[in-house]
């Protein structure tokens, strides 16, 4: 709690001294600002343009990423199509959006819902993440998210519009370079508990990142290709396209999500609140408004019908001996 406290404090009012960046159109006064398509657009080149600010360099990768596995997305459905490929390309997407959007970056890296017992655990599934996206800029935008709900400071949402929530992943990773070095170290210390080396203040205020360049790059890279590589023992050339497909698709369901879970589709009547969704609920335990109102539970499925896999699989991994604290709501529930 206090490490997430830590998070919130820095990001409260006034917004211009908090950890995030404020957009190029701003904030919003009283309610959120609705930005126009240009500001939109200028908004994520301002994120991504490392040309013209060195910090924007871990970002642009994201973005770069993903365009990438587009391309290989849609060779995939052009070339190679067929329904097992299908398959194996979605597939592919809801173990990731299980394993390392939920579990890890959500439940773990953001919530600390739950404890790994050995720091070996914890590298494990840092360098094998897939994302090309730092752990970091999941947890720090998020935890505003929260805080901030649809009201004058949310990084994302749908008051940006689907488009800009789908960049939002973007351009919400701009942190505020100008914050204090009492503020950073806090930051940093809040960050610990997943296990990447950080940077000191001097370094974060040249790449705007808390953990350093050359380990991310080196363990987003080593993830890479220990995938494609099972990916080809496994499939052969198909089976890398598929993987890399299916990276792509699960990226586009992240990027989405942050309109459709808060009533995109249903702005008008529902003023962009957070909602459970049955198909994301099913599939990958996002069961989105459950989670609003209990943000640190290790699971999000409070009815008896609402399937929550993550937590499932939480669960083993305590059973198993590589979890050793699961955050419920009788409280910390230790597996021995």
């Amino acid at each position: 709690m206090k490490a997430q406290s830590a998070i919130l404090n820095a990001t409260r009012i006034p917004r211009r001294r908090g950890l995030l960046a404020e957009p190029t159109y701003g904030w919003g006064e009283t309610t959120p600002h609705r930005p126009s398509l240009r500001e939109i657009i200028f908004e994520w080149n301002d994120a991504i343009n490392f040309f013209q600010n060195r910090s924007r360099f871990l970002i642009a990768l994201f973005p770069a990423f993903h365009f990438v596995t587009g391309i290989v997305f849609f060779y995939l459905l052009i070339r190679h199509f067929s329904l097992v490929n299908l398959a194996l390309v979605f597939t592919v997407s809801i173990f990731l959006s299980l394993i390392y959007t939920t579990l890890w970056n959500h439940r773990y890296c953001t919530h600390r819902a739950f404890k790994f017992r050995h720091l070996g655990w914890t590298k494990l599934f840092l360098w094998t993440n897939p994302m090309f996206f730092r752990e970091e800029s999941w947890v720090i935008p998020h935890h505003v998210h929260h805080s901030r709900s649809d009201r004058v400071g949310d990084p994302y949402g749908p008051h940006l519009s689907r488009l800009g929530s789908y960049l939002a992943y973007d351009s919400s990773a701009k942190t505020n370079l100008a914050i204090s070095r009492s503020d950073y170290e806090r930051l940093a210390r809040s960050l610990q508990h997943i296990g990447f080396r950080q940077n000191s203040y001097e370094q974060f205020q040249r790449t705007g990142s808390v953990e350093c360049e050359g380990y991310f790059v080196s363990r987003a890279s080593f993830a890479t290709l220990f995938w494609c590589a099972l990916a080809y023992f496994v499939g052969g050339n198909v089976g890398v396209l598929g993987w890399l497909s299916g990276v792509f698709l699960f990226a586009f369901g992240v990027r989405d999500f942050a309109y459709r879970g808060h009533s995109g589709f249903f702005i008008k009547a529902m003023k962009g609140q957070s909602q459970n969704q049955i198909l994301t609920g099913v599939l990958t335990g996002e069961w989105h408004d459950n989670h609003h109102a209990y943000p640190r539970l290790a699971y999000s499925g409070l009815a008896w019908w609402q399937v929550d896999i993550p937590f499932w699989i939480i669960k083993t991994m305590g059973w198993c001996g590589i979890v050793g604290e699961i955050n419920t709501r009788e409280g910390i529930a230790r597996n021995k």
